[in-house]
């Protein structure tokens, strides 16, 4: 069973510390923040469209998103 919640708690925690990762380490960190969420059963990071652009992920917004075949090739990786 997932954590829906994780994913409002992840972006608002996201929009807290955002500024405050310089611009060339953002990424690094925005993928570590969706890996600890996702640790934690947080199956709804798709939500976070600000947090899953920053770490290079397609979000839910993205014309093109395909759950089965984005998070598919990410779990592959």
């Amino acid at each position: 069973m997932g954590w829906a919640s994780g994913s409002e708690l992840a972006e608002n925690l996201w929009d807290l510390v955002r500024e405050f990762v310089p611009e060339d380490r953002r990424k690094k960190v925005a993928k570590k923040f969706i890996d600890e969420f996702e640790s934690m059963d947080c199956d709804t990071i798709c939500e976070c469209t600000k947090l899953c652009k920053d770490a290079g992920r397609k979000s839910w917004d993205d014309e093109d998103f395909d759950i089965d075949k984005d998070y598919q090739e990410e779990d592959d990786e």
